[in-house]
């Protein structure tokens, strides 16, 4: 179960590097017409990896140049 958590957070971190997830009217977030949960995103939050801007979840600048390397 551990590897399909990796696994999501490394999908949604990708997802990230292409833009910011924005906040629903309705609750939960949205990458283009992909809805996305609020789970996931308090799990991404709490890794440190990213931030809340206004209504815009966004990577955190160092942490786009660590999935790169």
């Amino acid at each position: 179960m551990t590897d399909q958590k990796n696994y999501n957070e490394r999908y949604f971190l990708r997802l990230l590097q292409h833009g910011p997830f924005e906040r629903r009217p309705r609750g939960g977030w949205r990458f283009g017409v992909k809805v996305i949960s609020d789970g996931i995103v308090e799990r991404l939050l709490a890794g440190g990896h990213t931030e809340i801007a206004g209504s815009q979840l966004r990577l955190k600048p160092l942490a786009s140049l660590a999935l790169t390397c």
